[in-house]
């Protein structure tokens, strides 16, 4: 079988999770649900004689922070591939892909930095699975099987079968709304989009040229042009801002025939929001009323709450499904049926041009 390169995305801000998640230090680089940071344990998922030591592909301010934190845990490090500006994750996949391409039989798995496994033993069963696929030529995604009706995910509709727990993708489906979401749970068939690839370089190319032959050009460029020194790449910054920004989703999954899918059950959460975080956290950290807490907190009379503070103490008294976040200085409080509107904040940041708040 062909060896495996984890090629870890690291790029993203995690604006949901502001005030934790900063653009100096974003919720992959924190310890957010166990002691080890996210992307410590993303990389940990991946040992063992299938894989090849890993590749990250990151923003410059965290080059130094990911050495450190693989240094930490023994993780040697393949390479850091620095994108001069955020494209998206189709142009991040050709890149990966050109990388891999130097590899002979190798094959590219794509992950983000900030998703946390709970069952790290089948996900690599469902990696294993998927390889021989890989191999032949498909574009393997991993679905999460769904327990509830999520309306935060886009899903996938599997089609007919290839082999035993693979098939062919049916087709794409975005966040739906809440009928929607129950009409999917009942049919059956249908997976959370995870956003997680397995492919060959070649293949994947191919593909990319097909169907978004801009992003191919102008990634490839980026990658052939880049500065090279040790173990860091920084990407060609002219010829990689030219990449459209799409996602794989859209440049090329929804459109190539070599779309497969592997639908799998690993403790699957994206820690989206603090919502997620809440869920992440409240097997091993909640009291009896559900609450989950970090640092000088008190709670009173209330249920499901999530507080997280860095030094200032934090008293709560017959709330409920709250969230308090006090970390450097800044204080979010957000009901957690609106977790994913703390978004909202940082772009009011951003008009305002409160740069150092971010």
């Amino acid at each position: 079988m062909s060896k495996i390169i984890p090629v870890i995305m690291s790029g993203g801000a995690g604006s949901r999770l502001w005030p934790l998640s900063r653009q100096a230090e974003p919720k992959q680089l924190l310890p957010l649900v166990t002691e080890k940071t996210m992307v410590q344990e993303t990389v940990a998922r991946f040992s063992g004689d299938i894989f090849f030591d890993p590749v990250f592909i990151c923003n410059r301010l965290h080059t130094d922070s990911i050495e450190a934190q693989m240094a930490e845990i023994g993780c040697d490090v393949d390479a850091l591939i620095v994108e001069p500006i955020g494209r998206n994750t189709a142009p991040c996949a050709v890149v990966a892909a050109c990388h891999a391409a130097q590899k002979e039989n190798s094959l590219v798995l794509l992950v983000p930095a900030d998703h946390h496994v709970k069952n790290p033993e089948a996900f690599q069963s469902a990696i294993k699975k998927a390889a021989s696929f890989a191999q032949d030529g498909y574009l393997v995604t991993f679905g999460i099987e769904p327990d509830a009706p999520e309306t935060g995910y886009g899903y996938i509709a599997q089609g007919e079968p290839l082999g035993e727990g693979v098939y062919k993708v049916a087709s794409f489906k975005e966040k739906p709304d809440v009928n929607t979401a129950h009409n999917y749970l009942d049919a059956g068939g249908y997976s959370w989009n995870a956003g997680i690839f397995l492919f060959s370089p070649d293949s994947f190319l191919s593909e990319v040229g097909s169907y978004a032959p801009e992003i191919l050009t102008n990634a490839q460029l980026a990658f052939h042009n880049a500065l090279r020194k040790d173990r860091i790449i920084e990407l060609d910054k002219v010829a990689f801002k030219n990449c459209p920004s799409e996602s794989i989703d859209y440049a090329v999954m929804e459109h190539t025939k070599k779309a497969a899918i592997v639908p799998c059950d690993i403790g699957w959460n994206d820690i989206g929001s603090y919502t997620s975080l809440l869920a992440a956290r409240v097997e091993n950290e909640s009291d009896s009323a559900g609450n989950c807490t970090r640092g000088s907190v008190i709670v009173e009379g209330s249920q499901g709450c999530f507080v997280d503070t860095d030094g200032l103490p934090v008293s709560l008294v017959g709330v409920s499904d709250v969230a308090v976040i006090v970390k450097g200085g800044e204080i979010l409080i957000v009901n957690l049926n609106e977790s994913q509107s703390v978004k909202k904040v940082v772009k009011t940041l951003k008009e305002l041009g409160a740069n150092e708040r971010l």
